[in-house]
């Protein structure tokens, strides 16, 4: 584990697909909001847009997380009340060279109602 503090709290919500909306057309849902523990959040460093995926989705924010801190793309998580994506898998930081685990990185995209 790390001894970094985990100040910070988000709502995850897990992404399922496949449910018939009565149409016969699939429809996309999520669950219900499950609270998880986080180091923090914030917007990509550096001075070009973070790009990620391979449909090139421009990434708002990186949530930083503990190690074995599990979600998928589509997902979506709520900080502070603003609701954002999961976009790609969670970037891991387990194999280095130095035998710790820090954590991982995962990037978001803020969700718009449209």
């Amino acid at each position: 584990m790390s001894d970094f503090p985990l100040l910070f709290t988000v709502e995850h919500l897990s992404y399922s697909d496949g449910v018939d909306n009565g149409w016969g057309d699939p429809t996309e849902g999520w669950s219900d909001p499950i609270v998880k523990p986080v180091y923090g959040w914030g917007a990509p460093g550096g001075n070009e847009p973070k790009l990620a995926g391979d449909d090139r989705v421009l990434v708002d924010t990186e949530l930083l997380v503990p190690p074995g801190f599990e979600c998928s793309p589509r997902d979506r998580m709520v900080l502070d009340g603003d609701e954002f994506e999961v976009v790609g898998p969670v970037q891991r930081y387990d194999h280095n060279p130095f035998g710790w685990n820090p954590g991982g990185v995962v990037s978001l995209r803020r969700v718009t109602v449209r």
